[in-house]
């Protein structure tokens, strides 16, 4: 009788697994990591979902955050207030203890460790494509998107600098050079 529990149990967390990759799964939020990244558990494990097709300023030291200060012009100070205003926003989209749905390859992680997802809050909203529409991230310039993805992001985006919307507004010239639509300074 054990071997047969423990088959059942194999067999109901490799269909689990299966699901989770392949479908759509409800997790629950554990923190906000910056503006592009939630951080929850999966099969009691700690794993760091990135919102997939989008991209946001660093809020913390980091090997892209030189890069953006080197390719932007800007302070690293400047461009670290641009990432604290996108993780902030993005704390206001969803929060600690909140359900999310979660959409793709869960044992796919990319190059840093994050898992590339679409997340959606309790209401259907897409959350990478809020942070777009809201003027706090842009769409991933680098790396593989969908080309209807790519397209409908690059749109959003052009409409929410358009309408000065988040960081097009507020924060409008250093989020322009940050975003590479601006000379360097």
């Amino acid at each position: 009788m054990p071997n047969l529990i423990k088959r059942l149990l194999l067999a109901c967390l490799l269909l689990n697994l299966s699901l989770a990759s392949a479908g759509s799964v409800t997790l629950v939020v554990d923190k906000i990591e910056d503006g592009d990244t939630l951080v929850t558990q999966i099969d009691g494990n700690t794993a760091r979902l990135q919102l997939s097709g989008i991209d946001a300023p660093e809020d913390a030291e980091n090997a892209k955050l030189k890069r953006d200060v080197q390719t932007s012009g800007l302070e690293t100070g400047v461009l670290l207030a641009l990432g604290a205003a996108a993780t902030q926003h993005l704390a206001t989209l969803v929060k600690p203890g909140d359900r999310i749905q979660v959409e793709g390859a869960l044992d796919k992680p990319d190059r840093y460790g994050r898992i590339p997802v679409m997340i959606y809050d309790t209401k259907g909203r897409a959350i990478n494509d809020a942070m777009i529409e809201d003027g706090y991230a842009v769409a991933l310039r680098y790396g593989k998107l969908d080309g209807d993805l790519k397209s409908r992001y690059e749109g959003m985006e052009a409409e929410a600098i358009a309408a000065r919307r988040g960081l097009w507004g507020k924060h409008r010239a250093d989020a322009l050079a940050w975003n590479g639509h601006a000379p360097k300074r």
